[in-house]
């Protein structure tokens, strides 16, 4: 994960050399490779490298063209072998991802962007038309930032050095944090106003000085793709799930993944043993890395990770809770550029980032979004309300049984979850839910003034899918691209964070098919589980649920208490109408003492406080 910024003076003026260098010095805390900065009149780029694959560390950046277009390229190409085909004649010895791009870019102009299949950031400038581009792959693994005003703009892959040479007084964003507090994040934004993020799938146009928005990518909601039996389902989804592993191991050296027993981190590891025997990958090899807990048992998955172990012949790195405590850290916080949960975890972070670097390690794979992909909620199937929309009484009468006999629930209930409730418009299903939805400690005027009670929905569906199971999946994709494009993992050290699940050509697939192919009564992740029976581990491929750390952490808020106390007796996050401080701290109290309810918002709550402390103090 390279990193790239630029200056541009929208009056020609030429860009300062020093504020440019200032900038790439910014950049090395992810650029440890070297680098280079190039100028075009009023336009500036620099470039900080950041190995990962044998092609990047063929590449010279930043890329001039004949023409005199500036590009740099922070990414990996997926599709290289396609573009490569379709780019022989332009591309003549240089042959890496940046030069690909660029070749792209002078045959098909902007409308090159649909077709970079893999992770990337861009800017680009065109001299030709006085057009610079910002742009990020369609699930943001990427970070890339702007600041604009009248005169420049200023774009960079780290906020800090954006933040200091933007020069302007660093205000919070409450859109953001009301955002960040539920699940309904607005990926434009960051936690300062007037700072930006290219949008995952968009690209930032600045011509003449003014700005334009663009999406370049979205699913097509009307493709839809249908198989007459189950086998041939499977065999699609085995294909596309394979090629997303193996494009993320096109890495020069070893790669980590993580691995907790679940499904998802389990299908990667194994399915990444399979792409490693038949040598169809850069990397050497792979290990794995789990997070384990000696006192909380329910926390703990080690039984289902030994036997993903015991299948592959090999014991990963385990980093458990006794060496590495939650919290432990939290009354001297560390800045971290945005809101970040992985503070409170923030031992751990560091340990495992030692861990990488100790061993010439720069790839971790993540299986975060398979929950959000393969449909891991166990209610009742949106296609009951797709049933109903479509007028199928007697189909529908029958798959109600179906789902209330799997599911031990009265048939009326069924009818309500999976056949009504889905179909309800957003401020009804906000107004219903309210009760239990938004945490009691959360300020009630807060919670007005931001309609939380309509975000804690997630987001809506932007693509336009016309049927109710259609548009649930989208929800459920939106709500797992914050994690990924906020870039958690920047903060902390040097380390590519790579989403198999998060993969174009997988996900355009599983929105495509039959809802009754992810999710069947009685079965969450039918699909998944139906496609590697013979790849996973038995008891991974039956397993029907997953332990989580909500019980790590209230054990650790109670350990650590005496050094947190001071922290809810004056709580920023009360200070700035966030939050009611009586509240939370019965909220703190009773998480305390082991009631786990909403210790995810205790987990979000705890890592804002943390930062706006931190931000106070520096």
């Amino acid at each position: 994960m390279s990193s790239l910024g630029g200056i541009y003076h929208f009056s020609g003026a030429p860009v300062d050399g020093r504020l440019l260098t200032a900038l790439g010095e910014g950049l090395i805390a992810r650029g440890p490779d070297g680098g280079n900065q190039a100028q075009s009149g009023s336009v500036g780029m620099v470039y900080r490298a950041f190995h990962t694959c044998r092609e990047s560390r063929l590449e010279r950046q930043p890329v001039v063209s004949p023409q005199g277009c500036l590009l740099v390229w922070d990414g990996r190409l997926d599709n290289r072998e396609e573009l490569l085909g379709l780019l022989s004649d332009e591309l003549k010895n240089c042959q890496t991802d940046a030069a690909i791009v660029m070749a792209a870019y002078e045959k098909w102009g902007a409308d090159c962007l649909q077709r970079l299949i893999g992770d990337f950031a861009l800017s680009l400038w065109d001299p030709m038309t006085r057009t610079l581009l910002l742009a990020r792959d369609p699930f943001g693994a990427r970070t890339l930032y702007y600041h604009l005003n009248e005169e420049r703009i200023i774009w960079s892959s780290l906020l800090r050095p954006l933040l200091s040479l933007a020069g302007t007084r660093l205000e919070v964003d409450d859109e953001y944090i009301a955002g960040y507090l539920t699940t309904a994040t607005e990926t434009e934004r960051t936690p300062y106003r007037g700072i930006h993020s290219v949008p995952p799938g968009g690209v930032i146009v600045i011509q003449d000085g003014r700005e334009r928005v663009q999406k370049f990518w979205s699913p097509d909601p009307w493709h839809e793709i249908r198989y007459r039996t189950d086998a041939e389902y499977e065999e699609h989804f085995r294909q596309v799930f394979h090629e997303a592993v193996r494009c993320r191991l096109r890495v020069d050296g070893p790669v980590w993944s993580e691995l907790s027993g679940g499904l998802d981190s389990s299908s990667i590891v194994c399915v990444a043993d399979q792409v490693l025997e038949r040598g169809e990958a850069q990397a050497s090899k792979l290990e794995t890395v789990s997070y384990v807990f000696n006192e909380s048992t329910t926390s703990d998955e080690r039984t289902f990770i030994h036997c993903v172990e015991e299948k592959r012949g090999s014991r990963g790195h385990h980093l458990c809770e006794d060496d590495y405590r939650i919290l432990a850290d939290s009354a001297d916080p560390v800045l971290t550029s945005i809101p970040n949960p992985l503070i409170c975890f923030a031992e751990r972070q560091r340990r495992l980032c030692e861990l990488m670097r100790e061993q010439g390690v720069r790839v971790l794979l993540s299986g975060l979004a398979g929950d959000n992909l393969l449909w891991s909620v166990a209610e009742a199937s949106p296609e009951l309300a797709d049933l109903l929309l479509q007028l199928k009484p007697f189909l529908l009468h029958r798959r109600i049984k179906a789902w209330s006999q799997a599911q031990k629930k009265p048939y009326w209930q069924t009818l309500w979850r999976g056949a009504v409730w889905p179909i309800l418009s957003q401020s009804l299903r906000a107004y219903c839910r309210s009760i239990w939805e938004v945490p009691g400690w959360f300020d009630p005027a807060f919670v007005a003034r931001m309609s939380l009670r309509e975000r804690m929905l997630g987001p809506s569906d932007v693509f336009g899918f016309r049927l109710p199971s259609g548009r649930q999946q989208a929800s459920m994709l939106l709500s797992a691209i914050p994690a990924v494009s906020a870039g958690y993992h920047t903060d902390w050290g040097w380390i590519e964070m790579s989403y198999p699940f998060l993969d174009r050509p997988l996900v355009e697939f599983c929105l495509a098919i039959p809802c009754d192919q992810k999710t069947r009564p009685g079965e969450t992740r039918s699909l998944q589980r139906r496609a590697l029976r013979n790849v996973l581990p038995e008891k991974i491929a039956q397993r029907k649920s997953k332990r989580g750390p909500s019980e790590a952490l209230c054990r650790a808020l109670n350990r650590e208490w005496p050094k947190l106390e001071h922290l809810f007796t004056d709580a920023r996050v009360c200070a700035r109408g966030y939050m009611d401080a009586r509240s939370l701290r019965e909220a703190i109290d009773r998480a305390r003492h082991g009631q786990k309810a909403h210790s995810f918002e205790i987990l979000k709550t705890l890592s804002l406080e943390l930062w706006l402390r931190a931000l106070e103090r520096n």
